[in-house]
């Protein structure tokens, strides 16, 4: 008779040599989980020995869970398919359920399996959100606040600083030299990917002189569940000006960012822009791409809080979206001026595709309103 799947299934290794508790080792056992997912023992080597960039004292458990986490950024940082990454993430998890109902002592393999439990409920959530504005936005009723473009000097130094010191993936990197535009974001941008509908940071090459990053752009705001590293800033370029309860930096290209500990949907929170009458900025945004406005949530205590007057504007959600801040510009001995490293705002817009514009409004202090189709996979970037 043929063996049953579940028959047919491998267990994982049992030392034989009379150890102390009659079982292989949990560097044994992650790597056989590991294998089964296609990676190799010399990543798990890697890791171990410190050849990372730790300092080589991390525990078995960072093994498991950085060799699986591996995994995951390297399917997320491609274009996946409907339903792609949860069932990769589902399959995963069933692996690391085997491996724990086989030594349900092992510390590591717990930590593994709860890792991938809270990534499915994670990735299931974004999927029925997406499920549920999808339409909205595919037919035109509503838009989407797509992300931020930059044109700066060096783009090679400005992706290592987003992508090392700030977690992003790059999601698209095309052409080269003055033709060169890479794509970033906390997932993927297209809304029909499980994992999808983050916003994304545009990083171009600039055709001329990129040092002028102006003071209409006040801040670009990101969440990280996981903490900030103030190494891998200075390493990957940066500046940290503060540090305490919020991070304020400064990106390879001048680029203000702001950094907090949370965990968020789109971890690409706001980008708060300085306008001289918000008011008059407000209205004309809503007429025009049918934003919604709210008071600024300013939910960090330690982190200033935006200045009175602004307005935070949205098109679904502003707790589970990238959002846009107004804020009024109260320095009347100093005009405002975009500088040349703020290439604009990207709108997604459902509806028309043939309708392809950027609106530069003296309104919005003439920052480029990118408003951009999404086609095809339902992708703006």
């Amino acid at each position: 008779m043929r063996a049953s799947t579940a028959s047919r299934r491998p267990r994982a290794p049992v030392a034989r040599d009379g150890g102390r508790r009659g079982r292989a080792s949990a560097r044994a056992r992650a790597r056989w989980t590991i294998r089964r997912r296609g990676t190799s023992d010399d990543e798990v080597d890697r890791v171990e020995s410190g050849n990372d960039g730790g300092d080589g004292r991390g525990s078995r458990r960072d093994v498991v869970l950085a060799a699986f986490a591996s995994s995951i950024a390297t399917l997320g940082a491609r274009d996946a398919d409907a339903g792609e990454v949860l069932d990769s993430l589902t399959r995963m998890r069933e692996d690391a359920r085997l491996a724990y109902e086989e030594h349900p002592e092992d510390d590591v393999l717990k930590g593994q399996l709860n890792f991938f439990d809270k990534q499915v409920e994670k990735t299931r959530a974004n999927a029925d959100f997406l499920s549920e504005i999808r339409p909205m936005i595919e037919s035109g009723r509503t838009n989407y606040l797509g992300g931020i473009s930059f044109a700066v000097t060096d783009v090679q130094a400005e992706i290592d600083f987003w992508t090392k010191a700030l977690g992003m993936r790059v999601t698209r990197d095309v052409g080269s030299g003055a033709e060169r535009v890479a794509t970033l974001a906390y997932g993927q941008s297209s809304l029909t990917a499980d994992d999808g509908g983050k916003g994304v940071v545009e990083i171009r090459q600039a055709t001329g002189d990129a040092s002028d990053v102006g003071n209409v752009l006040s801040y670009v705001a990101v969440t990280v569940p996981f903490g900030l590293r103030v190494s891998q800033i200075y390493e990957s370029g940066g500046e940290l000006l503060y540090g305490f309860g919020f991070f304020d930096m400064r990106s390879p290209g001048g680029i203000p960012i702001r950094g907090q500990v949370a965990t968020r949907r789109d971890p690409l929170e706001v980008v708060a822009l300085n306008v001289q009458n918000v008011r008059d900025a407000e209205k004309f945004l809503i007429s025009e791409f049918g934003f919604k406005t709210q008071k600024p949530l300013d939910e960090n205590g330690y982190a200033p809080k935006s200045p009175s007057g602004s307005r935070l504007l949205y098109f679904v959600n502003p707790m589970k979206t990238f959002t846009l801040i107004l804020q009024p510009w109260r320095d009347r001995k100093t005009p405002l001026r975009v500088g040349n490293v703020l290439n604009g705002v990207v709108v997604a817009r459902g509806g028309d595709a043939t309708m392809v514009n950027a609106v530069a409004d003296a309104r919005v202090a003439t920052v480029p309103i990118l408003s951009r189709p999404v086609v095809n996979s339902l992708d703006y970037a």
